[in-house]
């Protein structure tokens, strides 16, 4: 069982090394360890890395603005892609930001990326525009996608399907 096997944790600046080697694999401009240290240390940012045993093997960030939620970073290392971590740190993440009073949440993604967007679109996230050139190695537009209504009954029922496919158990059910 996919739950079973992973453990999601706040990350800590003991994370950093490991989790700049994942976005060395995943992105083309990964954020150095200074912009690590200074986003951990922000009230109004959520980081948590996804632990496999000993292993760490992805991590997810967002920023939290008034009740408004940014999604910035979902990385799963390439050794671990298509095990459905990705899917467990964004449930995760939008359960925070429920939890927190998020109301939207935003986030970009390329648009050569369709993996990505479909990853979002199963949680409820829209194209809602486009920023052109916005990634620069190599150069890709950006699809701007928003989910409303986050604190809404919808989206928590999408989230228990979600989690109903994926075998984790709902958020009052965890024991």
């Amino acid at each position: 069982m996919l739950a079973a096997s992973l453990v999601i944790e706040p990350m800590a600046n003991r994370h950093i090394d490991i989790v700049r080697a994942i976005d060395d694999r995943c992105y083309s401009s990964p954020w150095g360890a200074a912009t690590w240290r200074t986003e951990l240390a922000e009230e109004t940012r959520c980081h948590v890395v996804a632990r496999k045993g000993d292993e760490i093997v992805g991590h997810a960030g967002l920023l939290i603005i008034l009740d408004e939620i940014h999604v910035t970073t979902v990385a799963v290392h390439p050794d671990h892609q298509g095990e459905g971590f990705a899917t467990l740190l964004v449930l995760h993440l939008l359960d925070h930001a429920r939890s927190v009073g998020g109301a939207s949440a935003t986030l970009e993604v390329r648009a050569s990326d369709r993996r990505t967007q479909r990853l979002y679109a199963r949680f409820g996230f829209q194209p809602a525009g486009v920023r052109q050139n916005y990634y620069a190695v190599p150069v890709d537009d950006a699809i701007i996608m928003w989910l409303h209504d986050l604190d809404g009954s919808e989206v928590g029922e999408r989230l228990d399907v979600v989690r109903s496919e994926i075998g984790v158990a709902a958020e009052g059910d965890r024991t």
